[in-house]
């Protein structure tokens, strides 16, 4: 997210940054035939900052929070099917580095080349693709012109400080729930909540720049391993779906030991970096968080 909020006008920043958004997502999406698999990753990242600027200002939406909200995350599903065979072929590799010289083996080598078939036949076979593209860039245009009538009348940080104590919570409790419970859903839930912290973090930065940057490369750091382990957990559920996709029961058996190994890395630096960001009180976050806007516009 390449733009931020200034502390002068946060709800004319609020604003442009919505439409700064919503255009690279327009752009994004506008792109050839043969970047269309990049592009649509693109998009779909710039759905998930959208959202986590309406939590942002969740309280003074109101009733528009829901609307908006619930209208990016259908884009960004109407899309994520394009994008899935590709993310399964990136966590191989992934999984390929931590382990060299298993995945240097004919066998692991391919799957690989099978995995890469998947991933192309599931992008050229996209056949709708082009339709489904279009009625996102359309309701895109239409989001973008909803922005000027949102309900921002709330003046300095207070425009923004129930967003961020809202996110920062909903991300401790998130990692209460991870610590006696590592399931798929749990973790996954944990690393949105993450994501949303670390995009709104992204966004104030300019209120304090180098605590707010050190701030978001560890948020970073820990969506990235949250991002890891639930892209191991859907290569697990595809293998289950689909074992002759990965070869014999031996190489199975051989991979998924891979796989638990690396998740139970994952988990626990996870668990680890959770601690650190989330010592604080979200109250203490949100007096802290003033100080430096307050800092910073006067």
């Amino acid at each position: 997210m390449g733009y931020k909020l200034r502390p002068q006008d946060p709800a004319a920043e609020v604003r442009k940054v919505a439409r700064q958004g919503i255009d690279k997502a327009i752009k994004a999406l506008s792109v050839a035939p043969e970047e269309r698999a990049e592009g649509v990753h693109q998009a779909r990242k710039r759905f998930k900052e959208l959202r986590a600027l309406l939590r942002l200002v969740r309280k003074p939406l109101g009733d528009e929070f829901q609307r908006e909200n619930h209208r990016l995350r259908d884009l960004g599903r109407a899309l994520a099917e394009s994008r899935d065979a590709t993310a399964m072929l990136e966590s191989w590799d992934a999984l390929a580095k931590r382990f060299p010289s298993l995945f240097a083996e004919a066998d692991f080598k391919k799957t690989r080349r099978r995995l890469q078939a998947r991933a192309k036949q599931a992008e050229s076979g996209a056949t709708d693709l082009d339709t489904r593209i279009g009625k996102v860039i359309d309701q895109l245009q239409n989001a973008r012109s909803c922005v000027d009538n949102w309900p921002l009348q709330t003046k300095g940080f207070d425009l923004l400080a129930g967003g961020v104590k809202r996110t920062y919570a909903d991300g401790c409790a998130e990692l209460a729930k991870a610590r006696h419970d590592l399931s798929d859903e749990q973790l996954h839930q944990w690393r949105k909540r993450v994501k949303d912290h670390w995009y709104q973090t992204r966004l104030l930065a300019p209120s304090w720049p180098k605590l707010m940057q050190l701030r978001s490369d560890s948020l970073k750091a820990l969506a990235d391993l949250l991002g890891d382990d639930h892209d191991l957990a859907m290569m697990t559920e595809l293998m289950q779906a689909q074992p002759a996709l990965f070869g014999d029961d031996t190489l199975r058996e051989r991979l998924g030991t891979a796989v638990s190994e690396r998740r139970s890395e994952l988990q626990s630096a996870a668990l680890k970096l959770g601690e650190e960001i989330y010592a604080e009180a979200p109250n203490e976050l949100v007096a802290r968080w003033q100080r430096y806007w307050n800092g910073a516009s006067g």
